[in-house]
């Protein structure tokens, strides 16, 4: 037998084992139950008429303030590269000093969009993705009550992704930034989003993917304008660091996860954040 032919007998019977046993790890499941962000915004991407149900929830809590929020939503894959996400927040219980409120939040629409897929392959045990996300939320909640849960007019959003997986680890960053509009003079500052997270894969077992991260999430915001003057003690900048513990079965999702602020700068005279708890559950249909 020439050397050429046992080359050739060698790479088909790599690629022959590899579609046998395909990547395993983070790539055991499907794209739409891989690990993935849990407060970061984005990455929201499944197969073509696939349909997932979520629940998530968080409590944003500082000193003599805290912020519960309980969010079910909606995912629909309109093709492989493109997604659209309805989400309905409510402020189950909102508290800054003596003040308390709750109620709906503003509803939101998000569209997202593949605009570079990798996925992997017999001789690569990695992916790649990278969206952008628009989306706009309507003014369900209120922006008269204190603290407000709502912005009382329109907002829009537009951002951007970037993760990649291997078969043990992986990482993802986002960006972006939310403009409210005004409405009877006011008008609350944009927001400014920057976010970056990595991780690995601990280990599968009886069909799940078990997977711990940690993600970094800044916000920047600025000065909200009431009946147009500006708030002198509204805005600033905070980020979050929050390690989380991810699994995920074939139609299930779980997450959860425990972040402390690392660095804040709040405008003015405002009680300062310290940490956050966050849960994330999914059904895959």
């Amino acid at each position: 037998m020439s050397m050429r032919a046992v080359i050739w007998i060698f790479i088909l019977s790599v690629v022959f084992c590899e579609a046998k046993d395909p990547c395993r790890g983070n790539f055991a499941l499907p794209a739409s139950q891989q690990p993935g962000s849990l407060i970061g915004f984005g990455e929201n991407m499944i197969d073509r008429n696939q349909l997932q149900l979520f629940l998530f929830g968080d409590d944003f809590i500082g000193k003599e303030k805290h912020f519960i929020d309980l969010v079910p939503g909606i995912l629909y894959g309109i093709t492989d590269d493109f997604s659209v996400f309805f989400n309905v927040p409510v402020a189950l219980s909102y508290q800054v000093n003596q003040n308390h409120s709750s109620g709906l939040e503003d509803l939101f629409l998000q569209l997202e969009y593949a605009i570079y897929t990798r996925k992997p392959s017999a001789f690569s045990c990695s992916s790649d993705q990278v969206t952008i996300v628009a989306n706009v939320s309507f003014p369900t909640g209120s922006s008269h009550k204190i603290p407000p849960t709502g912005f009382g007019s329109l907002a829009y959003f537009l951002g951007a992704t970037y993760n990649r997986t291997w078969e043990k680890w992986f990482w993802f960053t986002s960006y972006g930034a939310q403009f409210p509009t005004s409405h009877d003079r006011t008008r609350f500052g944009n927001q400014y989003l920057y976010q970056f997270g990595f991780g690995r894969n601990i280990m599968n077992v009886k069909g799940w993917i078990l997977a711990w991260m940690i993600e970094l999430d800044g916000t920047f915001s600025e000065r909200n304008k009431i009946k147009g003057i500006s708030d002198p003690d509204s805005g600033g900048n905070v980020i979050y660091a929050t390690p989380s513990f991810w699994a995920s079965s074939k139609n299930w999702i779980l997450q959860f996860g425990f972040g402390s602020v690392v660095q804040q700068h709040l405008f003015g005279n405002q009680k300062r954040n310290q940490y956050l708890i966050s849960f994330n559950v999914g059904c895959t249909l």
